[in-house]
């Protein structure tokens, strides 16, 4: 497995939760969505871009945006619509604007 796979799975998820969300949401209003796509975006600028060929890498993000996607749903800040993206809800728009995301996350939690 490689190091940036690596350090990707040992990266505390309730951080990564609050960090992403906050860098993808920073310019976006109550109900606008965002893409799997971007949070792929943000965790390839994190932990470096898996070879495309390298399977397990891309299988290992993959189930990384899902438990992302999960613990944003679990404290309601994103819910996931029937087309794969993500809606901001309001205590999004409230995480967004803490002064301390990560903290912020794990009391919404």
């Amino acid at each position: 497995m490689s190091g940036e796979v690596e350090r990707l799975l040992a990266a505390d998820p309730v951080e990564m939760a609050a960090k992403s969300f906050v860098a993808i949401v920073t310019w976006s209003q109550l109900g606008d969505s965002f893409t799997r796509q971007q949070i792929m975006k943000w965790l390839t600028q994190e932990f470096g871009k898996p070879r495309w060929n390298d399977q397990l890498a891309l299988k290992a993000y993959n189930a990384v945006i899902f438990e992302l996607e999960l613990i944003y749903e679990q404290a309601r800040i994103a819910a996931r619509r029937s087309d794969g993206s993500v809606t901001i809800l309001p205590r999004g728009v409230r995480l967004r604007d803490a002064p301390d995301p990560v903290t912020a996350l794990r009391e919404l939690l």
